[in-house]
């Protein structure tokens, strides 16, 4: 939303996400466009030069540290990072949005000094790095706070809430809280939590002082395009694809297709990642299914049907397992409403799999 707003206001932005959904080109964009897979190969080629001058010696070799962890080697995710801070000193932007990729306090997006910092909210997610409590959470997701600079949050539970305080308190940076969505904004994105989402966005707008028109925003707002994020390849039969990929997620997709589409049940197509909490999950989005289809995904990470039909079978009856999204795909009777949803890579399997079936793309 930060970066559709302040391209509508004719900065030069750029927009560094993660993960990505069918490239990794994805992560690394400026006004909208992603990096060129030239652009992408001489970033990484000089982060690797980068890396090798550093060491003082020759080509990249990874040893084991401390815990088994890999003491030297970057991983993916800090050589993209340095690909796209690069890459947006190369085009010389007026400003980046970016994105934390885990935590905060030892992501490597924190070696930067922002603006404005912005928390949305604390979940219960990658508690086997982060910690296992909402506290332990939030310590981590404050480390992005830097001394003076100003921190927005929309959390409102009170222990993730206290630590975000007390951590602002202790390096005298300005916060306040988003309270709740707004819903006099008209969004692109559908849902209570992206009209908080947006609040969060404009509060950081302001604490950043960067100038800005109205008509700027109102337009950012309604072009904002998020893939697989309730996104509807099809009205007739309607298909809705979201990349709900824990509790908090579901929670979400559930209350936003309860508004949008108060009564309606669909066929569900679910599959996830095998560290997520899928019965909870599976809990969230049984008062909108009529059928529940469970299928894996082509990460390697991702659960096994069986597992997540043996939990899912306890509460509904008729759920099927099947072990591919084509698959569960050709399960579906094509008359009920279908929602796949359950990890980004199945929404990313679902959207390259209903490409090649364009009877499915009925507006």
């Amino acid at each position: 939303m930060l970066a559709s707003i302040l391209a509508e206001a004719g900065y030069k932005v750029g927009l560094y996400t993660s993960p990505h959904f069918l490239e990794y080109n994805e992560r690394i964009k400026i006004n909208g466009e992603n990096i060129s897979d030239k652009d992408l190969e001489e970033g990484i080629r000089k982060v690797k030069k980068a890396v090798e001058e550093m060491r003082g010696r020759g080509p990249v070799k990874a040893r084991e540290g401390r815990r088994g962890q890999r003491a030297e080697q970057p991983t993916v995710f800090e050589v993209l990072t340095a690909a796209a801070f690069w890459y947006f000193a190369k085009h010389k932007i007026d400003y980046a949005i970016v994105e934390v990729g885990m935590g905060g306090r030892l992501d490597a997006t924190n070696v930067i000094i922002p603006l404005v910092s912005i928390i949305t909210n604390i979940a219960l997610e990658h508690t086997d790095i982060l910690g296992k409590s909402l506290a332990d959470i939030a310590k981590e997701k404050a480390g992005i706070i830097k001394p003076g600079v100003p921190v927005i949050t929309a959390e409102t539970k009170k222990g993730p809430l206290n630590v975000i305080r007390s951590v602002c308190k202790r390096f005298n940076s300005p916060w306040s809280i988003v309270h709740g969505p707004l819903s006099k904004l008209h969004l692109s994105l559908p849902g209570p939590h992206q009209q908080t989402n947006a609040a969060c966005a404009l509060a950081a707008l302001r604490l950043a002082k960067i100038p800005m028109t109205k008509a700027a925003i109102q337009k950012g707002l309604k072009n904002t395009k998020w893939p697989g994020r309730f996104q509807i390849p099809s009205r007739k039969p309607l298909i809705i694809i979201d990349g709900a990929h824990n509790p908090a997620g579901a929670k979400a997709l559930r209350v936003t297709i309860s508004q949008l589409y108060p009564g309606k049940r669909f066929t569900v197509i679910f599959g996830c990642q095998k560290t997520k909490q899928y019965p909870e999950m599976l809990r969230q989005l049984k008062p909108i299914a009529d059928k529940i289809i469970i299928t894996r995904s082509s990460s390697a990470l991702a659960a096994k049907e069986e597992d997540v039909f043996f939990c899912a079978r306890k509460d509904c009856p008729q759920a099927l397992p099947t072990h591919s999204f084509r698959r569960a795909y050709q399960l579906w009777d094509r008359k009920t409403s279908l929602l796949i949803c359950g990890s980004l890579f199945l929404a990313a399997d679902a959207l390259k799999c209903l490409d090649g079936l364009p009877q499915t793309i009925v507006e």
